[in-house]
């Protein structure tokens, strides 16, 4: 019996360690891509990048100096945004990088390249670090954690937009969050049959920021 209990104990302290390793991978990834779009990205694809960005959100460039609106941008610039070669950043980055780096980053690249910035309805609010929710545009049941534990204020139906990466038992949250301030999650689900050619991920990547202009940024 005391070695079924040792066994037990092990199991899980090894899953803790994996769950550990998988949440340090992807923190790892992204801040070292940020560092890249910060570095490499030149001038002329940042101003190219900023006059897109306000031809689809409507916003002025006024707005566009306002912290949430700045946030908002560079979320779009570093995974949305298609340079001038026809590629976004993030595969320009993992181009450059992958032929000198270990499976642990050929994982977290196709988990990155397949992220959007996606609705998040919060059903319930574990602790700082954790919320319960479901995607209302696939009805997936999810549980997101953030590093940083910003999750604590926040409310139960509040409608949040995330990027998340998925881990071993549960999805991280990498970047900001935006609270929807006023919820239109009917317009969403209009617009999202009407594009019967996209799916809701290409959707998404392509439309998430018309939805944001009036979102506030939660950052720490």
């Amino acid at each position: 019996m005391a070695n079924n209990h040792q066994d037990i104990i092990d199991l899980i302290e090894i899953r803790k360690e994996k769950q550990s390793q998988a949440d340090e991978a992807i923190q790892s990834f992204y801040n070292e891509y940020l560092l890249f779009v910060m570095r490499y990205t030149n001038i002329r694809e940042k101003v190219r990048a900023a006059h897109l960005f306000r031809e689809r959100t409507g916003l002025s460039q006024k707005q566009m100096q306002l912290s949430d609106k700045e946030h908002l941008f560079q979320q779009w610039l570093a995974f949305d945004y298609v340079t001038i070669q026809g590629r976004t950043l993030l595969q320009q980055f993992i181009s450059e990088k992958t032929a000198t780096r270990n499976e642990t980053f050929l994982i977290q690249s196709a988990l990155f390249l397949t992220s959007v910035l996606e609705p998040i309805v919060v059903s319930k609010v574990c602790e700082s670090f954790y919320v319960k929710g479901y995607s209302p545009l696939t009805n997936k049941q999810v549980i997101i954690k953030d590093v940083k534990g910003r999750f604590k204020n926040t409310d139960v139906e509040k409608v949040l937009w995330v990027r998340k990466i998925k881990s071993l038992g549960y999805d991280v949250l990498v970047g900001s969050y935006f609270i929807q301030v006023e919820a239109s999650l009917e317009k969403l689900h209009q617009s999202l049959n009407q594009e019967e050619k996209l799916n809701w991920r290409q959707f998404l990547k392509r439309y998430a920021v018309t939805y944001l202009t009036e979102a506030r940024v939660f950052q720490k």
